[in-house]
């Protein structure tokens, strides 16, 4: 079987080694967010990481099973580009020695001279577009071995010019993990020479990382040293369960307590309507009403999404004519808000105005602009007339993202909720909150 697994490529890098005669599964780790994870037989898998992914949708049981791959002989190599530890540690387990640590730019690059390691770097050296010291330790200009439990074995093949490995193959039962750096879009022609070159030249030399000197074998080593091999590996498997613990409680916490939150940057339509009026009612609002399910039962033309009303103590029916009331108009758009959507509040507010013999009210816009963007690198998507406009008529504009960043500060106690719920209600023209 000589089949070959990508993890987290692209379809046109399945095709790159399909014209090469390579049997070639395309995966998303994605995918088995949800389910139990299921891989195709392979002798190699290749895996890149270089976008940060929301942990909640990190798959839970993969790292086991290509663990077990790995121990009955396949091979993993991983790409690291700019993501996060847990990404990797869902894929090769935990190790507790590793971590991501940023290198300079442009840092030089010690090669271990070993064949044929070596020619992977002399050829893709140019290639290096990122790369991460992988261990807390720097092991100086002639180290290149690593202590490992006695089930492993830890050879570094790349260190940064200060010693710190940036490249690491770890050894488990018939097959390792090697651990390189990013070369950008040229990851697919280093994974093709690493196939068709460096494996067979591994083979050939019988020099096969899996292999270890005899002489270090279990049978060989006095108790002094078994006992302490056998310490460490009770330490690994305490700090596995710590790490496991707290995993399922950022797990939970994520489920329970910021899901909600997270969506009035993600969602569209009638789940974004949700999240805002979920964003309001942890504000303190006592009452936000769904306009829709108020007026399910009566045929009229959809117009504002949600009311809020602070007083709690009276009747919906008397509030809306007595109390001040906030109309709510929640919108969505991968671009820059139009006029129409914001000539929209004042017309609703003229409308509700005469129904309820009410002058006591306010606008809102609440938007969900350029919504493919990551939150912190959207624009302003309110133009100077817009925002003047709302201003003179006393009507205010807001982000989803300017909501969700007020919430995240009440929670780190750099605003409370009444003085949120006040700017909201006093302020008009763009809000922006102070932090």
């Amino acid at each position: 079987m000589n089949r070959v697994i990508l993890l987290d490529f692209e379809e046109k890098d399945k095709q790159y080694f399909e014209q090469e005669k390579v049997d070639t599964f395309l995966i998303r780790t994605t995918d088995f967010a949800n389910i139990p994870a299921i891989l195709p037989e392979a002798k190699v898998i290749f895996y890149q990481m270089n976008w940060p992914v929301e942990e909640d949708i990190i798959p839970s049981d993969l790292s086991e099973k290509i663990r077990d791959m790995v121990n009955d002989g396949t091979r993993v190599v991983c790409f690291i580009g700019k993501g996060r530890l847990y990404q990797l540690t869902s894929i090769i387990g935990a190790f507790p020695d590793i971590h991501l640590q940023e290198s300079t730019p442009g840092e030089l690059v010690l090669v271990n001279p070993e064949s044929p390691f070596n020619l992977l770097f002399d050829k893709h050296l140019e290639d290096l577009a990122h790369m991460y010291k992988l261990l807390p330790t720097s092991f100086g200009a002639d180290l290149w071995e690593v202590p490992a439990a006695l089930d492993e074995n830890w050879k570094i093949v790349a260190k940064s010019s200060d010693g710190y490995p940036v490249s690491l193959l770890i050894k488990k039962g018939k097959g390792f993990f090697w651990l390189l750096p990013w070369f950008g879009q040229n990851n697919i022609k280093v994974a093709d020479f690493i196939l068709k070159d460096i494996f067979p030249l591994l083979e050939m030399k019988g020099k096969e990382i899996e292999q270890s000197d005899w002489i270090d074998k279990e049978d060989y080593l006095f108790p002094e040293i078994k006992q302490l091999f056998l310490k460490k590996e009770e330490e690994k498997k305490q700090f596995e369960e710590r790490i496991k613990a707290i995993e399922e409680q950022i797990k939970k916490l994520r489920t329970t307590e910021q899901e909600a939150f997270n969506r009035l940057l993600k969602a569209e339509g009638k789940e974004l309507k949700i999240a805002v009026a979920n964003a309001f009612k942890y504000l303190g609002w006592g009452k936000v009403i769904d306009v829709d399910e108020y007026w399910k039962n009566v045929i009229r033309d959809k117009e504002e999404d949600l009311w809020l009303i602070e007083n709690n103590s009276q009747p919906t029916e008397v509030s809306l004519r007595k109390e001040f009331l906030i109309l709510v108009v929640v919108r969505t758009s991968r671009n820059w808000a139009t006029d129409d959507d914001c000539i929209l509040l004042q017309r609703f507010k003229g409308r509700r105005m005469q129904e309820f013999d009410n002058t006591k009210m306010k606008a809102i816009l609440v938007g969900n602009y350029f919504n493919l963007l990551e939150a912190k690198l959207r624009n302003n998507p309110f133009s100077q007339f817009q925002i003047d406009e709302a201003e003179k008529d006393g009507n205010t504009l807001i982000t989803t993202y300017e909501l969700f960043k007020a919430i995240k500060a009440e929670k780190e106690g750099r605003m409370t909720k009444e003085e949120i719920r006040a700017l909201i209600k006093e302020k008009a023209g763009l809000l922006r909150f102070p932090f």
